[in-house]
């Protein structure tokens, strides 16, 4: 870990130790900023350190802009040292995360200044000749020493009393052509601006768009990839760069007043070090001096209002922007801060400590475990809410956790038989069917009294219909068993492979041998209902045990009384007598037709076949009832309650052996690391959820940000109670909502 220096500052602007930079002291108010922003940045900057930035937006500052555009020399002017790669074309080809940390000149001499590379093992550079040439070797190792460009950043940490506090990213420059014989790919310009939009998209990075002077605004590569991101200017801040080489007669008014391309933080106008200045050695103090004194001097931005020129300005601005960035969204990093150390901390509960070495030990995390495994398997079969489930779930992927076991199974009971519950079997069977199977069992007896058989013929074969599908049932609450068995046990045992994998293969066993013994109980039980025909159901009795709803049916109602004949006519008694004789001789013939066909063929009646189809009907539905309630509970006691009985018992008796016990605790190499890197980033959670928690001060800074952000949501308040507020000599009380 890199040391971290003390960064206490006077809160007077007589001190000694105002932050940078050398020109001017900071107001009170100003040092008190510098100091609150030194406590984020020292926050954060140690959640960097452990990679937490892929998981955790922070604020920061990214520099943009193309090859040559003049990033490097403002990077140098803003930490006021000459430390970085020099020379024509691509110079800068690793990301530079430089964090840039002010020391207070009460504590360390003037000019005190020295910078430790995240890869160089806290070595400490005095001299900033050989931090150059460390970042070239750096470059070189990773990007090739060919003009290859890499997306690998260079950690970079300056400690100087001429340093502001800042964390930036100085970005490869967008680069239209590659280098001829060069690393460099066609797609160069492609690579370097999605390299760009990668820092930028985050919606917490302040975006410091770099534009030279003597191009066209409306062309910049900066600019547009800053409107894409940030189309309203919100988070964006221009530099123009290369100032005092505009062509003569041009001036770069319009631009810093942002007349042409609006930002909300403005623009900022810079005069770095020439070339020359460059070979001669020019320290960058002077060349700060000798740029206040051309601004000052300059016929046109010497009457610019105050805040648009100068590198100054420009490290007080990107100053106040941060650390007014760092504060607005200092409450939602807590929240994830903590929401994340809940994560890791409820991953290491569930990781548990190292792997105990003493025998007791080893027993009891096998006996806790297993435990916790039968308990969960049967809770989420029963329903039960289960803390220990929760927490043991909360790893596995969405949708693997969702689903219950008792729900899956209650699923596949309801649904068992239901196709039979609305279907008639004699639907499909005409009367000519039944009078034909009534007529073949009477045999060789007396006609008329039908067999007993015939219903069993024609209902055995609907009957056998529900074999196949009880022991479907019981293959398919077997294998809920089994799913949820593996889900469970890769939970509790993620820790340890090989115990997962016994303890699975155990259950498994236990589950197809409780559902052999299940299936043939099933298969007896089914066998019951269809080779043995019983009823004591009261409505099929009622209804079906005699013949008497037959007669009933058979039975018709009193004809209407006649009316009071009058004595006919003579015509209309001729009319009746032909009525008469005709129906005499059409009887006569018929009864002699049907005669011939009840000789050729006898019919039973249409009421008794009628009765037997009903009672086929009702004795099906009886059964399929009757076994729709049958099958079910069997396989719940049978199979369901039994695995639960039987589980935790017979798994403590054979994973309980010495010998076993440490080929199964044995942790795979990535659970060990696994462990080390939770614990690492525990500690650092904690320190960092301690301070934003603890701290006064940024407890303080929270409370201002909040308040600022209500009385901006507020319309404007009466001068009355802003003096009242103001003559009381305190803080004023927070805002409350308007009702």
């Amino acid at each position: 870990r890199r040391p971290a220096p003390p960064v206490r500052r006077p809160t007077s602007a007589g001190g000694a130790g105002g932050a940078p930079p050398p020109p001017g002291r900071r107001p009170p108010a100003m040092s008190g900023l510098y100091e609150n922003l030194r406590q984020l940045i020292s926050v954060i900057d140690e959640l960097r350190d452990v990679g937490l930035q892929k998981m955790l937006s922070l604020p920061r500052i990214v520099a943009i802009g193309t090859q040559s555009c003049g990033k490097s020399s403002l990077v140098e002017s803003i930490v006021g040292r000459d430390f970085l790669p020099r020379g024509g074309g691509v110079v800068t080809r690793r990301p530079l995360e430089l964090r840039l940390v002010h020391l207070n000149t009460q504590e360390y001499p003037a000019g005190t200044a020295w910078a430790i590379f995240d890869s160089s093992n806290d070595k400490k550079f005095s001299n900033f000749d050989e931090v150059r040439q460390e970042i070239e070797r750096q470059t070189d190792l990773v990007a090739g020493s060919n003009k290859g460009i890499v997306n690998d950043p260079i950690v970079l940490t300056i400690y100087a009393t001429d340093a502001p506090d800042l964390t930036m990213v100085d970005l490869p420059g967008i680069t239209r052509v590659p280098v001829k014989g060069s690393d460099q790919t066609e797609d160069i310009e492609k690579k370097t601006r999605e390299m760009a939009r990668h820092y930028i998209n985050d919606p917490r990075t302040i975006i410091l768009a770099v534009l030279p002077a003597n191009q066209d605004m409306s062309t910049s590569d900066a600019l547009q990839l800053a409107r894409e991101v940030d189309p309203n200017g919100l988070r964006s801040i221009g530099v123009v760069t290369k100032i005092d080489i505009m062509n003569a007669g041009d001036d770069a008014a319009k631009m810093l007043r942002g007349e042409e391309i609006p930002l909300k933080h403005g623009y900022v106008g810079v005069k770095m070090r020439t070339q020359q200045d460059i070979v001669d050695n020019k320290p960058v103090s002077a060349a700060l001096k000798e740029e206040k004194d051309w601004f000052d001097s300059h016929r046109i931005y010497k009457s610019l209002p105050p805040g648009l020129v100068g590198t100054p300005v420009l490290i007080d601005k990107l100053t106040n922007i941060l650390f007014r960035s760092m504060r607005k969204f200092l409450p939602e990093i807590k929240k994830e801060i903590n929401e994340k150390r809940r994560s890791v901390q409820d991953r290491l509960d569930e990781l548990g400590g190292d792997v105990p070495v003493e025998e007791f030990e080893r027993v009891q995390v096998m006996w806790t475990m297993v435990t916790d495994y039968c308990e969960m398997f049967k809770n989420t079969i029963r329903g039960k809410y289960d803390r220990k489930l929760q927490r043991y779930m909360v790893n596995l992927p969405r949708g693997q956790s969702d689903a219950s076991g008792g729900s899956q199974i209650r699923k596949i009971m309801n649904e068992f038989l239901s196709e039979y519950m609305e279907s008639s079997i004699t639907k499909d069977m005409s009367d000519d069917d039944i009078d034909r199977a009534i007529r073949v069992h009477e045999g060789d007896s007396l006609p008329g009294f039908p067999s007993p058989d015939t219903f069993e013929f024609l209902a055995l074969p609907h009957l056998q219909k529900i074999s196949i599908p009880s022991v479907e049932c019981v293959h398919s609450v077997a294998s809920s068993l089994d799913l949820l068995a593996q889900r469970i046990a890769h939970a509790v045992f993620r820790r340890f492979p090989k115990m997962a994998e016994a303890t699975l293969g155990m259950t498994q066993t236990i589950i197809q041998e409780e559902k052999d013994n299940t299936r043939i109980i099933v298969e007896q039980q089914v066998a019951c209902y269809t080779g043995y025909l019983f009823t004591n159901d009261p409505a099929y009795l009622t209804e079906h045990g005699s013949m008497e709803p037959m007669y009933q049916s058979q039975q018709r109602p009193p004809p209407p009384p006649e009316e009071e004949k009058k004595d006919p006519s003579m015509v209309e008694r001729t009319v009746q007598n032909v009525k008469e004789g005709s129906s005499a001789l059409y009887s006569n013939a018929k009864s002699m037709v049907n005669r011939g066909e009840k000789k050729k063929d006898q019919r039973y009646s249409g009421p008794f076949v009628a009765e037997i189809r009903k009672r086929l009907d009702a004795y099906f539905a009886i059964t399929i009832r009757s076994v729709r309630d049958s099958v079910p509970k069997a396989i719940g006691f049978y199979l369901v309650r039994e695995v639960q009985e039987k589980l935790q018992f017979k798994l403590l008796n054979a994973l309980n052996q010495k010998d076993r016990l440490s080929e199964l605790l044995g942790e795979p190499p990535h659970i060990m690391e696994e462990r080390k890197t939770l614990v690492g980033q525990l500690k650092v959670l904690s320190s960092a959820s301690a301070v934003l928690t603890r701290d006064p001060t940024l407890a303080a800074i929270a409370l201002q940000a909040e308040d600022e952000e209500i009385q901006t949501a507020r319309p404007a308040q009466p001068a009355s109670r802003q003096d009242a507020g103001a003559a009381g000599g305190s803080r004023p009380a927070r805002a409350s909502p308007t009702p």
